[in-house]
């Protein structure tokens, strides 16, 4: 299941693999190399209970629940939907009691954005969802970038691998965080739902470093992707972004999580 898409000033490549989702690869605006990869590898959901007693079929009902989104999770085909000024992949995502819409958006002014729609109320009322989004940008090929969050008024260089939650601070467009080209003026910038308490890992690019088969993995005695920030040098690397939100359950769902993204030439 490989397609490609070119309309709207964007050439996208889309597929749905067995690991990664709704996976966008090789997309292009106005010509211009701006996105390698993303996807939306897995979501992990916690259950916060009073009584954590193994139920009596010996299993854990807290979590935190590993849900990998994939073919064998995906439910009907993928679509395309029209709207003016753009186009939207969908793909629907079913796992036990867990029910999610994966949808890409993209708009002919440079913006994109990487949503899931989240469904239903689980095990019980009380829990929380963690989507996982992972991010390899390219702006204009692969190396001579920086990656920057907005703080204290201003924008800061990430000068190493970190963890870089969203505060109370946001440029003056919502942004949060950015990544720049070096060799151009172009730039890509990451607006957070205010609702989902966002944070975003900066991990130098690595072969292998990518979601394990459970949150509980062992490199590092840290949850995947924070087992792997090894404080290693930023500018001018290839740097992969993951993007995780924090979504508790309530009432008002459904609820669409997940970042908008623009690129520009600054």
């Amino acid at each position: 299941m490989n397609e490609s898409i070119n309309q709207n000033n964007w050439k996208i490549h889309w597929r749905v693999s067995s690991s990664s989702g709704l996976h966008i690869y090789l997309a292009d605006y106005k010509g211009k190399r701006v996105l390698r990869e993303g996807s939306l590898p897995f979501v992990t959901i916690d259950h916060q209970r009073q009584d954590f007693d193994v139920d009596e079929d010996g299993k854990e009902s807290h979590g935190p629940f590993w849900m990998p989104l994939g073919l064998r999770t995906l439910v009907g085909s993928p679509r395309i939907n029209q709207f003016r000024g753009g186009f939207e992949l969908l793909a629907d995502f079913e796992t036990g009691p867990y029910r999610y819409t994966q949808i890409w958006r993209f708009h002919d002014d440079g913006r994109m954005a990487p949503l899931l729609m989240i469904y239903g109320n689980g095990i019980h009322d009380g829990h929380t969802y963690h989507p996982h989004w992972r991010f390899d940008f390219d702006i204009h090929g692969k190396d001579n970038d920086a990656i920057e969050y907005f703080e204290s008024g201003s924008w800061q260089r990430m000068a190493e691998e970190g963890w870089y939650p969203a505060g109370n601070d946001a440029a003056a467009d919502g942004s949060v965080w950015r990544q720049i080209d070096f060799g151009s003026t172009a730039q890509v910038s990451i607006r957070p739902h205010k609702w989902e308490d966002a944070e975003v890992f900066a991990l130098r690019y690595q072969e292998g470093e990518w979601a394990p088969f459970t949150p509980k993995n062992a490199v590092g005695a840290q949850p995947y992707p924070a087992a792997f920030v090894n404080e290693q040098p930023l500018d001018g690397a290839d740097v992969a972004l993951w993007y995780v939100a924090h979504v508790h359950y309530d009432a008002a769902f459904p609820f669409t999580a997940g970042p908008w993204i623009r690129y520009s030439q600054r």
